[in-house]
């Protein structure tokens, strides 16, 4: 699995990279068209668009990746992926029509004003065929065709960033721009990627796997309404409790710190297939115990340079109004690390505890909203951000005590206690640095290298390791990804 891992994790990680920092690169873009009311604006309606996404399709994807890469009949396969595909594509044109109907209640609730309604008629759209879009290229991943759905990840990255240059910056549409840009790259790459896995889809829809998947999928809809809630009632919380401009400030922090996610994509889209098709195998605890290791040693320390380098980073990227945002980007990084990382205890998962998954998320979600309709009064974003990470770090927690009971990995947890609580130390003392000092900015580096270092001799990267990855990576060339299982 690991061989397979590694080439399957560069190629989405380079397509992440690039699909996933086009919300960084287009910061500069944003902060400097838009106000922080607009910018809160685009982050409330993305918000909103996460809540559509979780529930509209009532999470048959999740059926659809649970089921699919095991399946090795090619009738009964094309039979899930139709049935799912056509089931979405009515759950999503319902909701589409729900808010042409609804667009001047929707613009009052979620624009403070009733007179955004050509702003709700395009997001609704954009939500829509961005729906599907993650449908047919989720597809992709499932059917374990890596280079094809980097293909279309790249050509609807690249269609947003021209489009947002045309409607944002040249005809100055502001929100509403922006929300073209994304309908016109999730028309590309739904397009796309239905071309492409067409062999996937035909003109029928069979009820008897759509129940399957449902039967699977269901439970993990106020599942995926508890993660929502944990990832985003800060942001609510924030528009509620103090304004837009606060949560635009709040929002470029968020994007800033999700950078931190790079180390995720291309580990996260390539495992979660690989373990759903090999976690019989002996082999492949040990396997995931090692890709573990790698990721916190990555994530630790990426962590660490977003933190002692955030006014750095929002001075490149941003304009004054945002500075604020440096106070939260040190506590959401590891925050949306914490979120999706339950991809390493999926011991829930395999043995199809659907309902356990949703309690934990529920739990999580309902002490996350008490922790930030406590703090936000108190200490304004940081209160958001200082909430959002510690309901994220206690999900974490119980879906590996859960996991371990249920698929047991034998990780070598008190080298990566010490790692997390060394890098920790070290963001404290980093961020203590004064901004803008050139020797402090040295200072920092070295602390990078020195835990880096650490982190070698802790064991989380061995120099084994270094060497064995360096010969895979040699020989990728020579492999060659297959279509199927086999």
């Amino acid at each position: 699995m690991i061989k397979r891992f590694l080439k399957d994790s560069l190629v989405y990680g380079v397509t992440g990279f690039f699909s996933r920092g086009i919300s960084i690169i287009l910061v500069p873009l944003y902060t400097r068209l838009l106000r922080p009311t607009e910018y809160g604006m685009v982050d409330i309606l993305n918000v909103f668009g996460t809540v559509v996404g979780l529930t509209v399709a009532l999470e048959i994807a999740q059926g659809i990746a649970r089921y699919y890469p095991g399946t090795k009949d090619p009738d009964t396969r094309l039979a899930y992926s139709s049935s799912a595909l056509w089931f979405a594509v009515g759950a999503y044109s319902l909701f589409c029509f729900g808010c042409m109907v609804g667009a001047r209640g929707l613009s009052r609730a979620l624009l403070d004003s009733a007179n955004h309604r050509d702003i709700i008629f395009v997001a609704a759209l954009s939500i829509s065929v961005g729906g599907i879009f993650r449908f047919a290229l989720g597809m992709l991943r499932w059917d374990l065709r890596p280079s094809l759905y980097s293909a279309v990840s790249v050509t609807n990255a690249g269609v947003i960033v021209l489009a947002v240059l045309l409607f944002v910056l040249v005809l100055r549409m502001g929100v509403l721009g922006v929300f073209c840009a994304l309908l016109a790259g999730g028309v590309a790459g739904a397009g796309l990627s239905l071309y492409l896995g067409r062999a996937m889809y035909r003109l029928r829809f069979d009820w008897n796997r759509c129940r399957e998947l449902l039967h699977f999928s269901l439970p993990l809809v106020p599942s995926s309404v508890g993660v929502f809630v944990a990832l985003y009632i800060d942001r609510i919380a924030i528009k509620e409790l103090m304004s837009l401009a606060d949560l635009g400030v709040f929002g470029v922090g968020y994007r800033v710190a999700s950078a931190v996610g790079f180390v995720m994509v291309g580990c996260q889209t390539a495992l979660v297939p690989l373990i759903f098709a090999y976690f019989e195998r002996p082999e492949t605890r040990t396997e995931l115990a090692r890709i573990f290791r790698y990721f916190v040693a990555a994530a630790l320390l990426m962590c660490l340079a977003l933190t002692i380098f955030a006014h750095e980073i929002l001075a490149l990227f941003t304009t004054p109004a945002y500075y604020g945002a440096a106070k939260v980007i040190p506590l959401l990084a590891p925050a949306v690390l914490l979120s999706s990382m339950s991809i390493f205890a999926p011991g829930l998962s395999i043995e199809k505890r659907t309902a356990t998954i949703a309690i934990i998320s529920l739990s999580v979600a309902a002490l996350n909203t008490v922790l930030n309709f406590t703090l936000v009064p108190v200490l304004g974003i940081r209160g958001a951000a200082l909430s959002t990470l510690a309901s994220a770090s206690l999900g974490f927690l119980t879906y590996v005590i859960l996991s371990q009971r249920l698929y047991y990995v034998p990780h070598r947890w008190s080298a990566l206690a010490f790692a997390t609580i060394a890098t920790i130390i070290a963001g404290i003392l980093g961020s203590l640095f004064a901004f803008g000092v050139w020797w402090n900015t040295v200072l920092r580096l070295i602390e990078m290298i020195a835990i880096t270092l650490l982190f070698i001799r802790l064991g989380l990267i061995s120099r084994s390791d270094i060497v064995r990855g360096w010969h895979r990576l040699r020989l990728l060339v020579s492999y060659r990804p297959q279509s199927r299982i086999a």
